[in-house]
């Protein structure tokens, strides 16, 4: 089960693609509009986001709007059969929104179905055969953006995507993890609901608390090759930046996607260049990394992550293996959804060698603790 594609549902979805375009360097792959929406669609490497606006009153995408501020509404995965999956999911109580429906395409068959996932987030399965439409019922240019199933071979391409420019393949390569933010006492009845129905497994475990605030964080992540990370965080102090989502969102909901890179360094200095808004990482963060026993990364590397603001951690036990990550600020007007970038860097410069797994710990409280910097400029973090 891999994350297939995110929807963004939005108050415009022509300037929401306008950014994603001009701020992450995404490109404008297709656009639809129909009886109730805009969908716009961009893409960066293997990562599709679908961005919706309402285009009246009635439509679902107004009363999302109505509820909660604009952020994702639904994480749609691909997955090997959806018959079984939607069966598991069904003999576990889940609510299905959208019974399985089939489409015969020109290259192939799309099967999808739609699941009401923790709050007022939902799941969108996708089973595909040979090569198929991005979405479901496409029209208009969506027509003309295909996507293969996993493992498709054939003398056609693995993605087929009609592009007015492909001479630039885009900053970011794939989803590296979703991050869920759920209300205080709901993680453990919200990680046996994804273990339960969707067949996640618990990893990494944190319980982060500063002198200010707390949280706690479950990592799940699908057992299938490559599977979709999903971790779960909730409060654990009544002044939590977790809590100030939840308040904001009105309720449970995505916080940030991790977009991955291929060397995070360049593209960071990239988007600096686009006036990309990003977190500030102190100086005292790079002398503490300096000091670090166990493991010394080389000066130079140390220089050019303080000068693009970039965290740094690794494993003991995998410590070349190094994880290194940055966040934009919230990229709407309320504080709550931003993007996380990040390089999962392999212990030698082969590429052949295990890239780093996991969720540093160090990097995760320094997010923490950026965020709580963020948080008293908004006056919402009492430190009393």
């Amino acid at each position: 089960m891999k994350i297939d594609h995110v929807c963004f549902y939005v108050n415009d979805a022509i300037a929401t693609r306008d950014w994603f375009v001009q701020q992450l360097g995404f490109r404008s792959v297709g656009s639809h509009v129909n009886a109730d929406r805009a969908i716009e669609v961009v893409n960066a490497g293997a990562i599709y986001f679908v961005l919706c606006s309402a285009t009246n009153a009635r439509s679902p995408i107004a009363a999302f709007l109505q509820r909660h501020p604009p952020g994702v509404a639904d994480v749609a995965f691909c997955v090997e059969d959806i018959a079984a999956t939607i069966a598991q999911a069904t003999q576990q109580g889940a609510t299905v929104l959208q019974p399985i429906q089939t489409e015969v395409q020109a290259q192939g068959t799309l099967k999808w179905a739609t699941l009401a996932a923790w709050a007022g987030l939902t799941h969108t399965l996708l089973e595909r055969i040979g090569i198929t439409s991005l979405l479901p019922q496409a029209t208009a240019r969506l027509d003309n953006l295909l996507i293969a199933q996993p493992g498709y071979t054939s003398d056609s391409p693995p993605i087929a995507v009609e592009l007015d420019d492909d001479s630039n393949p885009g900053l970011f390569t794939s989803i590296d993890h979703v991050v869920l933010n759920v209300a205080a006492g709901d993680l453990e009845r919200s990680v046996a609901w994804y273990e339960r129905v969707l067949g996640f497994q618990p990893q990494q475990g944190f319980a982060i608390q500063t002198a200010h605030s707390a949280l706690c964080s479950q990592v799940m992540r699908h057992p299938s090759p490559g599977g979709a990370q999903l971790p779960i965080n909730e409060p654990a102090s009544s002044n939590s930046q977790i809590q100030e989502f939840l308040d904001v969102n009105h309720g449970a909901g995505v916080q940030h996607i991790a977009l991955e890179t291929t060397n995070l360094v360049r593209t960071i200095a990239q988007l600096r260049q686009r006036h990309l808004a990003l977190m500030h990482v102190p100086a005292s963060y790079y002398t503490q990394l300096r000091q670090r026993s166990g493991f010394a990364l080389p000066e130079v590397m140390i220089q050019q992550l303080e000068q693009q603001q970039i965290l740094a951690d690794w494993q003991p036990d995998a410590h070349q293996a190094v994880l290194l990550q940055t966040f934009t600020q919230p990229i709407f007007d309320e504080p709550t959804f931003f993007f996380e970038l990040i390089q999962r860097q392999p212990s030698d410069d082969s590429g052949h060698s295990q890239l780093a797994q996991g969720f540093g710990e160090g990097n995760f409280r320094a997010l923490f603790e950026a965020i709580e910097r963020e948080q008293m400029k908004r006056g919402s973090l009492h430190t009393s």
